[in-house]
């Protein structure tokens, strides 16, 4: 029986070839990532419900003793014309766009949770935006007319 050594020049060729599939098929992946509204709902459930309460409307245990009543979050898209605006939701959560009763940006009302982490690796980033878009899908199915 004969077998066939692998040369390096080979193994590489094998590399490079498994490299490039690899980032074809990544190509876009970003674009069409879904998230998980359920683990959205979890995240809602230890941040958001205190306030806003656990069905979005704005009724949280500590609501009344809040100066500022905290948003129905049920009426984003009606509030939008219809149209719940993902990326602009986001960026409320992720202190991009201000929103005075979540806290300063550099301290938010939920830590660094979500808060989008400029200066830290590449894993961190992608585990809150992943946060961030699992939140933000949560609040999607709480939308009503």
């Amino acid at each position: 029986m004969r077998t066939r050594k692998r040369t390096g020049l080979g193994v590489a060729a094998t590399i490079a070839a498994a490299g490039l599939a690899a980032a074809v098929a990544g190509a876009g992946a970003d674009e069409t990532k879904t998230y998980s509204a359920f683990n959205g709902g979890m995240t809602y459930k230890n941040y958001c419900s205190n306030c806003h309460g656990v069905d979005g409307k704005g009724n949280g245990y500590i609501a009344e003793t809040l100066k500022v009543p905290p948003a129905d979050l049920t009426k984003i898209a009606a509030r939008n014309g219809g149209v719940f605006a993902a990326e602009r939701v986001a960026a409320k959560i992720d202190g991009q766009e201000e929103v005075r009763e979540h806290g300063r940006r550099e301290m938010p009302v939920w830590g660094d949770v979500l808060l989008w982490p400029e200066g830290d690796s590449a894993a961190r980033r992608e585990h809150v935006k992943t946060k961030i878009g699992e939140l933000v899908e949560h609040l999607r199915t709480l939308q009503v007319e």
